[in-house]
């Protein structure tokens, strides 16, 4: 509700529920109040039904649990009695006295160790010879000595084999001839090969351990194999159940089934309907027993009524419920009171608000409400008094305003005035004419300055444009002059590696010439000195030296030749080194004078008072710096 007070342009959820809800739903406080009641009843019920049934399930898991746990116990219980009874028998066989031949004092011997030694639920106690013809009772507490097995519920011992002197073996429950239902335990006598000690034991005394029956009103353990015989049940044991289905059949072969498949751990179906077993819904718990000395495999089934083993679940799903719906109806009936008269004052304050947009700034706010009803309330008629005084005040503010607009209706002429003044002289300064001036008239202050800034900007572009027309100029000549020099000079250079290169061509021919004559002179002197030595009356010494010397003396002046031609084209290399030099100045002499011709007719186009002659100027006898003269001088302009 509080997002239609909102910025009408803020997006995110509240901007989808604009979208999404009826205009006809938004315009209507006690409409959205509601729905807004019915979705957070809505709510709390879905919360309440929710974690009602998760505790639900949390419980009914725990009882399940718990009768898993119950059937594992129970399984124990018989698993830890067969052991008992079995270590019983396997003692009781290493008596010496078995192995005796007098029938009566071992029968004697078996009453006294069963009242003395044996656990209180041995029912009786046998000696059974067996031979290559037939089994026979030695002795015996029911049974006279002599008499056969064979045919007697007693035969399953001839049908077992002992092979171990300590193993014992376990039979499955029978009826014994006195009518009790007995679970056999069988061991060879210590000694013998053939004499076996049979130890019956009752089934009623561990039938009435169970725990089936206290745990739940109606409820009843059983343990059966996996035919589904009922080996042991509790009922029978209990004075106030007339019911006892040992050695019947177990209706519910299926349960059965998957008890006997567990290895160790238990199982539990919360909900079973078999009338065979018990006329209303139940539930069972089951567990595997270990049988020692016998190959079958009993299980152990605790049974319960569902509404009893369940009862308080039950309780407590009805409670979370009808607490549930009751929390929701204290919601809705609160939420309708303060819904209805929130919507009522809102309704009024509505009816107000609309009197003072008519115009009707005299209503009257108020509300005995302390909360945000009140205050808005209180708001509303803050408002109105704050909109009395700025009615008052906007009106004096309009009629400041009309003088104001006056005022600024009168200044905004004069500033357009001269704004178009001042904008034609500008245009004038842009097409070159930089003669022109603003003239301020002291009206404004800003108008004014602006005019001041300007005609300086004006005077120094002028001198700056007169100036660069000098300097443009005398860049223009200096550059012409010195382009001639520089052609000047190249072609001398060009003249000067002529000649060099002529001298190297004839200091060339010479050295060749002078080296010719060398080696004539050589010729002749070695000639001369084979004249002297064939002629020995002959003396050619003095002219021998002679020639010799002019020889020496024609080979270095062929060597002083050789020296001239390379300085000659030393020299010739330089003077074409320097001619190139001076064409690259030339190029670049005129390409500045072009330079310099462009920039003097771009500022040809500005119109000035008076010319102004660049302050430096160029040349050897310039009053610039690096001339003789004083610059001193060099900031003033010179006159026309």
């Amino acid at each position: 509700m509080s997002g239609e007070d909102s910025d009408s342009g803020s997006g995110g959820a509240m901007g989808v529920v604009r979208t999404v809800v009826p205009d006809f739903v938004r315009k209507r406080f006690a409409l959205k109040f509601l729905i807004v009641l019915l979705v957070m009843g809505l709510a709390i019920g879905a919360v309440g039904l929710v974690g009602t049934q998760q505790f639900v399930d949390h419980t009914r898991d725990q009882v399940e649990s718990e009768y898993r746990g119950l059937a594992v116990q129970e399984s124990n219980l018989v698993g830890q009695w067969l052991e008992s009874n079995r270590l019983s028998t396997r003692l009781a066989s290493g008596d010496p006295a078995y192995r005796g031949n007098d029938g009566d004092s071992m029968s004697r011997t078996l009453r006294e160790r069963q009242r003395s030694q044996m656990p209180s639920d041995v029912s009786s106690m046998h000696l059974i010879q067996g031979g290559a013809g037939q089994t026979t009772f030695v002795a015996s507490q029911t049974v006279a000595p002599g008499s056969e097995v064979d045919g007697t519920v007693r035969d399953w011992v001839t049908e077992r084999s002992f092979e171990e002197t300590n193993e014992v073996k376990v039979s499955s429950v029978y009826q014994s001839p006195n009518g009790v239902p007995v679970v056999g335990f069988a061991s060879l006598v210590n000694g013998t090969t053939e004499r076996v000690l049979l130890v019956e034991v009752a089934t009623t005394d561990i039938g009435s351990r169970l725990q089936g029956t206290d745990r739940a009103q109606g409820g009843f353990t059983t343990v059966v194999n996996a035919s589904g015989t009922i080996l042991i049940d509790e009922r029978a044991s209990d004075p106030e159940i007339d019911t006892d289905e040992t050695l019947t059949t177990y209706g519910d072969q299926a349960t059965v089934e998957k008890a006997i498949g567990l290895s160790e751990a238990g199982g539990v179906d919360p909900s079973q309907m078999n009338d065979q077993v018990m006329g209303e819904e139940y539930a069972v718990g089951y567990a595997p027993v270990l049988v020692p000395g016998n190959s079958e495999v009993w299980a152990v089934l605790v049974h319960a009524p569902t509404d009893v083993l369940f009862g308080d679940v039950q309780q407590v799903q009805q409670f979370g419920m009808i607490a549930t719906a009751g929390a929701v109806l204290v919601m809705l009936l609160i939420g309708a009171v303060l819904g209805y008269n929130t919507s009522s004052s809102i309704d009024r304050l509505k009816g107000k608000a609309q009197e003072m947009e008519e115009g009707n700034l005299d209503v009257d706010i108020q509300s005995g409400r302390i909360d945000s009803i009140g205050q808005l309330y209180t708001g509303f008629a803050s408002m109105r008094d704050s909109l009395r005084e700025q009615i008052d005040e906007a009106e004096r503010a309009r009629k400041e305003a009309e003088v104001s607009r006056a005022e600024a209706m009168e200044l905004s002429n004069y500033l357009q005035d001269r704004a178009e003044e001042y904008s034609d002289i500008m245009q004038a300064c842009a097409r070159g004419d930089l003669t022109q001036r603003m003239e301020p008239e002291g009206e404004n202050e800003a108008m004014d300055q602006i005019a001041e800034d300007f005609n300086e900007m004006l005077t120094e572009l002028e001198m700056t444009t007169g100036q660069l027309k000098t300097f443009a100029s005398e860049v223009e000549e200096s550059g012409q002059s010195v382009q001639q020099s520089a052609e000047t000079v190249r072609d001398a250079s060009e003249q000067v590696a002529d000649s060099i290169q002529k001298i190297s061509d004839d200091a060339y021919d010479q050295k060749e010439r002078l080296q010719n004559i060398s080696e004539e002179m050589d010729g002749v002197a070695a000639q001369l000195e084979d004249f002297a030595a064939d002629n020995p009356n002959v003396d050619f010494g003095d002219s021998l030296d002679s020639i010799r010397e002019v020889a020496s003396m024609i080979e270095q002046a062929a060597d002083l030749a050789e020296d001239t031609m390379s300085e000659s084209e030393n020299v010739a290399g330089a003077a074409e080194e320097q001619a190139a030099e001076l064409n690259e100045v030339s190029s670049r002499a005129e390409e500045l004078t072009r330079y310099a011709q462009y920039l003097g007719d771009g500022l040809g186009n500005f119109e000035t008072e008076e010319e102004h002659e660049f302050v430096f100027q160029t040349g050897a006898g310039s009053p610039g710096p690096g001339g003789p003269e004083d610059a001193g001088d060099a900031d003033e302009p010179a006159e026309e």
